[in-house]
């Protein structure tokens, strides 16, 4: 394996000598050093397909140890991408030995730099108790660079299978568990209901960006996910965010992210109830399905979704959600909630209602 570093990473390294040894591209890394949120971290962007690895809150002896601390994240990156784990390995035991060099590539060192920017837009959703940000690792990686030779568009996370595939003679690269999720809109007299295949390598993270996107939600709101067991718990109403209609005990609270987390421990006194708190891109959906799961989207509106596992999926070729089917009309956006929306639907499907026209026109400001 090769590192190509710039030079404040090989003086974090304390690298005296370099030695000059080539390595095919799909096994040099170009890697720079920075502060992200006031912690130490290190970008690594691969030369034959851009696919950058974040290594995050790094310390001393993970310096000290850092071939050990860079194959690891690279091999977390691999397995959120969904690359066979076989694969994975004979590509981390292809070159064992660590070799470093100076940046030397001017195209290389462009991506490097413009990776150094992106990754600071990510900042906010890192998961603050790993170094391997694989999550972001994989956001950045699904933008499209563009090659300057050419001037043609790619991703990062396709030209990383295909150049796989192009090394070790493999047709198939991706294998990956999933599930097939009903998830149902709680709406009253209404029903809306979609039936996505999800990958079992996502996080919660994702499956919120998923589902707001199965029923056009804009993201404008707070949300929170509830995990539940087989045991019953008839002690919660429908204004408690734990509740669940059909009166499962909650034993697991994901929250969007640390400081809401720590609002819900401390003043909803979640820490006096009895299931866990986390951070949804600390949990992955493999480490809960196929359990019962709620999703709770804007706590104006308080929209509750329930999900259920119809199928785990062994061998999935893909490591993308796919829809499969639905039914029902989504809310728009700040409709006030199940029963505002069941007075929005008679009046937007009565045209001689007086205030059609006005809603209409609200409904199209909202998407």
């Amino acid at each position: 394996m090769l590192i190509q570093a710039t030079k404040k990473l090989r003086h974090e390294l304390n690298l005296k000598e370099l030695k000059q040894q080539e390595s095919p591209a799909l096994f040099s890394w170009h890697a720079n050093f920075l502060r992200i949120n006031r912690r130490k971290t290190v970008i690594l962007v691969n030369d034959a397909c851009a696919y950058t690895v974040v290594l995050y809150g790094m310390k001393k002896d993970n310096f000290n140890h850092f071939p050990e601390r860079v194959k690891e994240g690279i091999r977390r990156a691999f397995a959120m991408e969904g690359i066979k784990k076989s694969l994975i390995e004979k590509y981390l035991n292809e070159f064992k030995e660590f070799n470093f060099q100076k940046t030397k590539n001017r195209k290389y060192v462009g991506r490097l730099t413009q990776a150094c920017k992106d990754i600071k837009f990510y900042a906010d959703e890192f998961n603050e108790k790993q170094i391997y940000q694989s999550e972001s690792s994989k956001n950045i990686s699904h933008m499209l660079f563009k090659e300057i030779e050419s001037n043609d568009y790619f991703s990062a996370n396709e030209r990383l299978k295909e150049k796989l595939a192009e090394y070790f003679g493999r047709a198939e690269v991706i294998q990956t568990q999933a599930a097939i999720l009903k998830v149902e809109l709680e709406l009253g007299e209404y029903e809306a209901w979609r039936k996505v295949i999800v990958p079992l390598n996502y996080n919660f993270r994702e499956l919120h960006k998923i589902i707001q996107k199965l029923y056009n939600w804009q993201d404008y709101h707070l949300h929170e996910f509830f995990v539940y067991s087989e045991e019953k718990d008839n002690t919660k109403n429908w204004n408690q965010s734990e509740y669940h209609r059909d009166g499962y005990k909650a034993v697991l609270s994901l929250a969007m992210n640390q400081e809401n987390l720590e609002y819900n421990r401390d003043e909803l006194n979640f820490a006096a109830e009895d299931f866990e708190l986390a951070v949804e891109n600390e949990v992955k959906l493999k480490d809960v399905l196929p359990a019962r799961i709620k999703y709770v989207y804007d706590y104006g509106d308080f929209w509750h979704h329930y999900l259920q596992t119809e199928e785990i999926i062994e061998d999935y070729k893909s490591n993308k959600p796919k829809f499969l089917d639905g039914a029902g009309t989504a809310p728009p956006e700040d409709t006030g909630g199940a029963s505002s929306f069941s007075e929005f639907m008679q009046i937007i499907s009565n045209p001689d209602d007086e205030d059609y026209e006005s809603i209409l026109n609200w409904a199209e400001s909202q998407g």
